[in-house]
């Protein structure tokens, strides 16, 4: 906040200047906030992931190493956490509307995979006609 002399009496900021001010630190400080949870959630998965407790067969994972895809594609979920948190605190991020298209997204190919296994436990399991059968 910078002050304003006009004919040398000092411009104290106004009330609404003050609040501005405290609302950016609010928002900067639940920005960082959000930033924070989501670093720790990763090193969480992290841990989980290479020390076996998910799958032994996963414990070769990088999420450090940007040449491999799975630290690409953790990078974009530590983003969308974070843009989770950001929605949950009101705060607006560029990744809402991407969270939102994925999620019909995932709706879509639920139902579809549903269908799918639907449609092929009735070719599967179809009971075959019994040539004893007089009905």
């Amino acid at each position: 906040m910078t002050k304003k002399y006009t004919n040398n009496v000092i411009q104290f900021p106004t009330k609404e200047e003050i609040t501005q001010k405290e609302e950016s630190e609010i928002l900067d400080e639940l920005s960082n906030e959000c930033v924070e949870a989501s670093h720790v959630l990763m090193e969480v998965m992290e841990e989980f992931v290479n020390t076996g407790q998910i799958s032994e067969g996963f414990m070769d994972m990088d999420f450090r190493d940007e040449t491999v895809q799975e630290s690409r594609d953790m990078f974009v979920i530590i983003n969308m956490l974070n843009a989770m948190f950001n929605r949950y605190y009101g705060i607006p991020h560029g990744l809402h509307r991407t969270l939102d298209n994925a999620y019909i997204k995932v709706k879509e190919m639920i139902i579809l995979n549903e269908e799918a296994n639907h449609e092929l436990a009735e070719f599967i399991f179809k009971p075959e006609e019994d040539p004893d059968d007089t009905n």
